[in-house]
């Protein structure tokens, strides 16, 4: 659907649903939160005694409690087994339902699905969906196709600008394209009153237990040769030293984005890599970075079968199907026997 003709369809269906879910992919990152709390506050203006939920399979993310609407987020084993009457699914910054759910064949059976996403991959089929890789964001995306500007007001100010520093790596990320975002971003820091460093500063501390996380991924850093691939870098973290350390999932994420966005892909002729790291539920996530014109990470994690995501930055869940935990170690070998056995996708 084109995204002129998007809006009027999409709070049609809203208009006539009862119980409407707003979720997006599990390990959610800064635009998947900002896409469903700015979702969330655009329906509640338009809709305010709509019963309207946020659900997230995982654990809580606490770093982004300072936002508007945070606390109305429900976290959940699975966002299958909760979704009681829902007769509306919003599905956002992803298009396939595998990437929300561990019970993904649940998700579809609802009477509407509506999908709003920035990627690339192949969509699942949804009853209503925009989708248009050319944006910068998802929640650039919505802003645009939800006439955003109409409702704005400082809380939804920040929430929107969250999601675009996020995707756009504080607007480093931009192509020639995608310049209509700064004249967005303009519009947001005026009617929040932002300064942006320290808006950044409120959800981007470091903390101080992680430090010990962040070591072990600079100690375990590897770069290797594999034929056919350009040079690639790697880390990890071990589920031994993460649970003898008591560390959280959210320490995790914490650890790994702040590693990658030091050091994947940065050092010098190692243009792109990996890095993995435990979970909670027993399976392991891998975050993928690269540089133009390296591997399309995007495409990587596709033909892995274990995720998607931008062909620049792709996330992936190996998922524990077994009683026993997974090593990351068997995880490493599994990419790295991947990669000896295939052609890379460079773009």
């Amino acid at each position: 659907m084109m995204i002129e003709s998007f809006k009027e369809n999409f709070f049609g269906l809203v208009e006539e649903s009862n119980n409407v879910v707003v979720t997006a992919h599990v390990s959610p990152d800064d635009d998947s939160i900002a896409s469903v709390l700015g979702m969330y506050g655009v329906l509640k203006v338009i809709f305010p005694n709509k019963n309207i939920r946020i659900i997230y399979s995982g654990q809580r993310v606490s770093r982004y409690s300072i936002f508007n609407n945070f606390d109305k987020i429900e976290w959940v084993d699975d966002i299958a087994n909760h979704l009681g009457d829902a007769d509306t699914l919003i599905l956002l910054d992803v298009s396939k339902f595998s990437r929300a759910s561990y019970i993904a064949e649940a998700l579809p059976l609802i009477k509407n699905t509506v999908c709003i996403d920035h990627h690339g991959s192949a969509p699942d089929k949804f009853t209503l969906s925009l989708i248009v890789p050319e944006y910068s964001s998802n929640s650039e995306l919505i802003y645009k196709a939800l006439g955003v500007e109409e409702y704005l007001n400082k809380e939804l100010a920040e929430i929107f600008l969250l999601g675009i520093l996020g995707d756009t790596g504080n607007l480093t990320f931009i192509d020639g394209h995608q310049t209509e975002v700064f004249t967005i971003v303009k519009k947001l820091v005026e009617v929040g009153n932002i300064r942006i460093d320290s808006f950044l500063s409120k959800y981007r501390t470091i903390p101080k237990q992680i430090m010990p996380l962040l070591k072990e991924f600079v100690r375990n850093t590897t770069y290797q040769e594999v034929l056919g691939w350009p040079p690639v870098q790697y880390s990890f973290v071990t589920r031994e030293f993460s649970e003898t350390n008591n560390f959280s999932d959210e320490d995790m994420s914490a650890a790994s984005h702040i590693y990658m966005g030091q050091y994947l892909p940065r050092i010098e002729n190692q243009p792109w890599g990996f890095v993995f790291s435990p979970r909670s539920d027993g399976g392991v996530r891998m975050s993928s970075r690269s540089m133009s014109g390296s591997v399309n990470v995007r495409i990587f994690s596709e033909e892995l079968g274990v995720g998607g995501g931008h062909d620049r930055a792709s996330g992936a869940n190996f998922k524990n199907d077994d009683k026993s935990p997974m090593r990351v170690e068997d995880c490493v070998e599994t990419v790295l026997d991947f990669m000896k056995n295939n052609k890379p996708v460079l773009s």
